[in-house]
């Protein structure tokens, strides 16, 4: 539950909080599966473990970037998307910060976080999650 107070003059606020929240509540699968990833992810008790049952500890911004990229899977996603996606819509866009998350996250969940198998650039546009062995260690181009 979340109760929030806003002045009147704050309806500008007001009404990008309700946009903001009624797309995340809409937009977000309850459960991600393991046929769809090899990754088992539960949103409600924040927990991610890897098809093998290693669980894996993820800070919560961790948590909601990878959530937020296998909830996508396979869509490219450039770095000021991913920070309206999770950061919220108001957070200012730092590329080192970002880029300082997913090496981290890479660092928890790839075999070799050199040659990242999970979430690879793509080259002019930011940031995909995908399961495609042939990407392994490479850059992704985006489709024309």
């Amino acid at each position: 539950m979340l109760v929030a107070e806003f002045w009147d003059n704050e309806e500008h606020y007001f009404q990008q909080t309700v946009e903001w929240l009624s797309k995340k509540i809409c937009t977000t699968p309850a459960y991600i599966q393991q046929d769809r990833t090899d990754f088992i992810i539960n949103p409600f008790t924040r927990t991610v473990s890897h098809k093998t049952g290693n669980i894996i500890q993820l800070t919560a911004k961790e948590f909601d970037i990878l959530y937020f990229l296998i909830s996508h899977k396979e869509q490219f996603f450039t770095k000021e998307q991913i920070y309206e996606n999770v950061w919220g819509y108001d957070y200012p866009a730092d590329p080192n910060n970002l880029t300082s998350f997913i090496r981290k996250l890479r660092k928890k969940i790839e075999p070799e976080p050199d040659r990242p198998r999970y979430i690879v650039i793509v080259r002019g546009v930011g940031y995909k999650y995908t399961e495609n062995e042939e990407m392994v260690g490479k850059t992704a181009t985006p489709p024309e």
